[in-house]
């Protein structure tokens, strides 16, 4: 289970929103000074992902919890985001190749997979808003 801090800010009847701030590696890096990735951190500064959980825990808002990600979770969340929008695009790309269309048509439709695959998730994730499966973990 992957677990982070965040901070309590809102709270409906059966959801907890939790701020918790965005961490990079880039901290423990040891050619942070040189690297793209690290001076864009310095400059973008500190960011906060607002989450939703499932309210088991009696919480009040500004009170610091620990949340507990598990893993299955993260790396299908992972997966549906990177690879299923490119299996689409192969597909798609693939469909029109086996009909012998033109390489546009061959390259508009390996486009058009990706942005269902876009369209698809982002239609997943709106209707289940509680998709992530995190909870507060005791301490």
């Amino acid at each position: 289970m992957i677990k982070q801090q965040a901070t309590v800010v809102e709270i409906d009847d059966d959801i907890v929103w939790l701020a918790a701030q965005r961490q990079s590696t880039c901290s423990q890096c040891q050619v942070k000074s040189g690297c793209g990735t690290g001076l864009l951190e310095k400059h973008v500064g500190k960011r906060f992902s607002r989450i939703a959980v499932e309210k088991k825990n009696d919480v009040v808002i500004g009170q610091q919890v620990q949340l507990g990600i598990p893993e299955e979770s993260l790396l299908q969340g992972a997966f549906l985001m990177y690879i299923m929008p490119l299996i689409l695009l192969f597909v798609f790309s693939a469909v029109a190749q086996l009909f012998h269309w033109n390489e546009f048509i061959e390259i508009t439709a390996g486009i058009s997979g990706l942005v269902v695959g876009f369209y698809l998730l982002h239609k997943r994730f709106k209707k289940n808003k509680t998709a992530l499966k995190a909870k507060i973990v005791e301490e």
